[in-house]
């Protein structure tokens, strides 16, 4: 009796687990171009504000960009781009915080702005709005386009 009681409660243990378990993957894989965009600007903006290079880090690119972004990024053509891509601009504003507007998305690609202004009563150099095309690559939203730059070889 006392077996099947034991048997019972880690059947019941394991299908909590495995139950547990598939909704944090589900949930992994549901990020939205919004979060992707949020999180990778908000990251971005520190690193560059602490004076560190965000390409030093691939890692982090190739999770938030995609794979045709991330080539040119890491590519001689890009160091002779004249400003930063991801801002669009020469400058930043330290003060600056990151909002969105909600995705429009069509199937695999989705468009979005990410609007980068200093909080209200904070003074702000100027604020930037950047038009952002995002598609799916192995189930995650990156980061594709900005301002709908053409990528030179």
């Amino acid at each position: 009796m006392r077996s099947k009681i034991t048997l019972k409660m880690l059947g019941s243990a394991l299908l909590l687990f495995v139950l547990g378990s598939a909704g944090a993957t589900a949930a992994k894989t549901a990020d939205t171009p919004e979060q992707t965009a949020q999180s990778f600007y908000q990251w971005y903006l520190k690193e560059i504000n602490a004076n560190k290079s965000p390409r030093d880090k691939k890692d982090i690119f190739q999770k938030s960009v995609s794979k045709r972004l991330s080539k040119w990024i890491y590519s001689p053509a890009y160091e002779e781009y004249g400003a930063d891509y991801f801002i669009d601009a020469q400058d930043l504003d330290e003060n600056w915080q990151v909002t969105t507007t909600k995705a429009v998305i069509k199937g695999n690609n989705a468009t979005l702005k990410v609007m980068l202004a200093a909080p209200r009563g904070k003074k702000s150099l100027f604020k930037q709005t950047l038009q952002i095309k995002m598609v799916k690559e192995g189930g995650a939203w990156k980061i594709d386009s900005v301002n709908n730059r053409e990528l030179s070889a």
